[in-house]
């Protein structure tokens, strides 16, 4: 027999379940491979640092303004039932949507020369002197700058971690309810940031990526 519950009844049961998500808790990561690695280093002045949690210097994370958990549809195909008026859709496909994320630029621009660099190393436009694209003389070099690495080398992991409130008595500062894998993404897009003479404003920029597929775990169990 059902029983009413009071507010008193549904904040001692949110209460046993680790309160309520906070929206501003997160994290990401990435996992890039050995040759974009070596890119960063060589193109980037040592802001590497950058991809790690290292609190010696400026970093994404403290960038990131807003991020996404990408949503999952399955696609589907109808298939009518012998009764009347009844159409069963069967799942046929699952579909990945895409992942915007958007950041704060600081005074160096550094999440836009940061994804401008990844796709640069995408497709090969960085060489020794930008003027010199289209000189017959550097024919070779043109050539490099329309080559494109292969997608083992540009294409890597990316962890989105959600971070919750742990009780006082807790060792950790944060516990993880789940974190997402999204497999060999990359930034397809970095959006045009606009500049104006009005009142300055925070600067922003929204990345774009692409990704094979996402799927969530629990990283205080095993994987099965």
């Amino acid at each position: 027999m059902a029983s009413a519950r009071g507010l008193t009844n549904f904040m001692q049961a949110i209460g046993k379940s680790g309160g309520i998500s906070a929206s501003n808790l997160y994290e990401f990561t990435l996992q890039p491979t050995e040759k974009l690695s070596k890119f960063f280093d060589d193109n980037l002045s040592g802001d590497i640092q950058t991809l790690t949690n290292d609190p010696s210097g400026m970093n994404l994370q403290l960038l990131c303004n807003e991020i996404q958990l990408p949503g999952v549809t399955y696609s589907a195909f109808d298939i009518k039932s012998v009764h009347k008026g009844i159409t069963q859709k069967h799942a046929t496909a699952k579909v990945f949507n895409e992942l915007d994320v958007s950041f704060f630029m600081d005074g160096t621009s550094l999440p836009l020369r940061f994804f401008r660099a990844w796709q640069d190393f995408i497709q090969n436009g960085v060489i020794g002197n930008p003027r010199d694209y289209y000189s017959y003389d550097t024919a070779e070099e043109y050539r490099r700058t329309m080559a494109s690495n292969y997608y083992e080398d540009y294409a890597c992991d990316m962890i989105i971690t959600k971070l919750e409130k742990h009780d006082a008595e807790a060792d950790n500062d944060y516990r993880i309810p789940w974190e997402a894998r999204l497999a060999k993404a990359y930034p397809y897009t970095v959006a045009s940031i606009p500049y104006s003479a009005g009142p300055a404003q925070l600067v922003k920029v929204t990345v774009g990526f692409y990704y094979e597929y996402s799927h969530l775990f629990n990283p205080e169990k095993p994987a099965i």
